[in-house]
């Protein structure tokens, strides 16, 4: 969910008010529903705008508090919102970008629905030759798929350690410098463990380290131990993390509980890598 208010405008260093009105919007793949959120406003109009090349063109219009529109296409929209607030009309307009919708469910209890999951970028495979997994996103998460094979000496399904590394926006000039990425979030920890789950964030922008917690999620779905294999799915929330670009990098690793190394997950036989963010289908 996002909220949007007005940006302060400036125009010959003469500043325009914050409207008071402001609207919230929430995502279904591609359908996206729009909802105004300060009490007492009325005569409620939204219009969606496609802007490209200089040129803005109005796809749709609609009236009322709240108003779902599908979008052709995953890209980077505008919207405005024009009402009526303590009897002057007002307008607050905000880009968003609408992503591509995915199958991929955290509460069915299956793996299934990562079949669905075909590009041949978003497969990750493990440099033990057993290890492997997927990679899918929406406008809102990004879903990670991991079957981890728990043979090698330590590597057990409660005690293997993750190691993440994120560059939220796919800048290696922001964050720390690592492996090839300018890292901004640094994850470690088991948080699949039944018994005992942990999780650590590292900010790299501010050097602090912080648990896993509702402000910074990692949403954990199916989770099933057959034979030496643990296969689970996880999510990160988009807007917790930043990741709001075109693209994410992303390094991804495990170690031994006596951390040493265990099984890095390649992506085109790489351990660094890059997810397009801006898939049109």
């Amino acid at each position: 969910m996002a909220l949007f208010s007005s940006c302060v405008r400036m125009g010959d260093l003469e500043l325009e008010p914050v409207p008071d009105i402001a609207f919230e919007y929430t995502s279904d793949g591609l359908t996206l529903t729009f909802h105004s959120v300060i009490e007492n406003t009325t005569d409620v109009n939204w219009e969606i705008i496609k802007a490209k090349g200089g040129a803005a063109e109005t796809l749709s219009t609609g009236a009322g508090d709240t108003y779902t529109y599908t979008f052709p296409a995953p890209d980077t929209y505008w919207i405005k919102m024009s009402g009526v607030y303590n009897g002057q009309e007002q307008v607050v307009s905000g880009k968003i970008m609408v992503a591509k919708p995915s199958a991929v469910k955290l509460d069915d209890d299956s793996f299934e629905d990562w079949d669905a999951v075909q590009y041949p970028d978003f497969q990750l495979v493990g440099d033990d030759g057993k290890s492997f997994g997927k990679f899918d996103y929406n406008a809102d998460y990004v879903f990670f798929y991991v079957a981890l094979d728990t043979t090698i000496p330590g590597c057990t399904a409660d005690g293997a350690i993750m190691n993440m590394r994120i560059d939220a926006d796919d800048l290696t000039g922001t964050g720390m410098s690592t492996k090839g990425l300018g890292c901004d979030w640094y994850l470690e920890g088991n948080f699949w463990n039944d018994n005992e789950r942990w999780a650590d964030w590292y900010d790299c922008s501010s050097g602090d380290t912080v648990a896993a917690s509702e402000e910074m999620p990692i949403e954990l779905g199916t989770k099933k131990v057959e034979g030496d294999t643990v296969y689970f799915e996880f999510a990160l929330p988009r807007k917790n993390y930043g990741i709001k670009g075109s693209s994410m990098g992303v390094y991804f690793k495990f170690y031994t509980e006596d951390w040493e190394d265990a099984v890095y997950m390649t992506c085109g036989g790489k351990t660094t890598y890059h997810f397009a963010l801006d898939k049109t289908e």
